[in-house]
């Protein structure tokens, strides 16, 4: 079956056509469908057919969190397939600010809003993270592309690497200096950054109190949503535990009873 596949890919590689490696092409089925995306057809065949992260989609149903004309953030988007997806449920009435660091990925992502006819999606050029602040980012690792000198660990040496300085806001920066308006609901997959992100929203989380889609990379991550659920007064559920989540996380206590670090966390607050 895995032959099977990578042969297929291959095939449509040679047959789609394709600039510099990649071609604007329709999303077929899943949540993101009818969008258009810049992909690699060698790499990204999953973000074309609509596939990808489908365990995800099978377990949150989105339309209960995200609503005609909310306001949808999407914070390392690399090829902008949650950014779609946030698009076809906020609609024509909502907004969905999109931030993405690595240049690579953001020169073909800043391309959606012209592809597909959307007035109301932002992109920009950044990382969420530490507030008022440059940091270091690997720029050659598409969807694993992160801050350096953080806690994310990589293989190759610094060396190997293709590293480059980006702006980096945090999140109550990004509303009060840089007119981005407060969400109704986030993706984080910030690649480690999430430690900072958690906790530099004082406004935001205490004001608009947005439903926090959360990826974790590592115990410093997991420590912090922990904090994150006790400062804030949120719950967080691990995504791979739905329907029905064994564990109801609101304090670091709660979630240190929990073994390892789980990959994704819904976190909604508390009434």
């Amino acid at each position: 079956m895995k032959f099977i596949k990578t042969a297929i890919k291959q095939l449509l590689y040679y047959v789609v056509p394709k600039k510099n490696g990649y071609s604007n092409l329709k999303v077929k089925a899943g949540p993101a469908k009818g969008a258009t995306l810049r992909l690699d057809i060698r790499k990204e065949g999953s973000y074309w057919l609509g596939n990808y992260d489908q365990w995800i989609f099978d377990r949150i149903n989105f339309e209960k969190y995200i609503k005609p004309g909310d306001v949808l953030w999407d914070c390392g988007a690399y090829v902008g397939y949650y950014t779609a997806i946030f698009r076809s449920l906020s609609g024509e009435r909502g907004k969905v600010y999109t931030f993405e660091a690595s240049n690579k990925n953001y020169d073909r992502l800043k391309e959606l809003p012209v592809l597909n006819n959307w007035s109301n999606v932002y992109i920009y050029n950044m990382a969420v993270g530490p507030d008022h602040t440059e940091l270091e980012f690997v720029n050659d690792l598409g969807g694993a592309s992160g801050p350096y000198g953080l806690s994310k660990s990589y293989a190759q040496s610094r060396e190997e690497l293709d590293i480059l300085k980006v702006k980096c806001c945090g999140v109550d920066e990004l509303v009060t200096e840089q007119n981005v308006a407060m969400p109704d609901f986030i993706k984080f997959d910030l690649e480690s950054a999430e430690v900072f992100a958690l906790h530099n929203g004082d406004k935001v989380f205490k004001e608009k109190r947005p439903v926090i889609l959360l990826e974790l990379h590592g115990d410093e991550a997991k420590t912090a949503a922990g904090l994150f659920f006790e400062k804030y007064n949120y719950t967080g559920i691990i995504v791979s535990q739905l329907p029905n989540p064994v564990n109801k996380l609101r304090s670091l206590a709660d979630f240190e009873k929990v073994n390892g670090v789980p990959h994704m966390v819904i976190c909604t607050p508390n009434a």
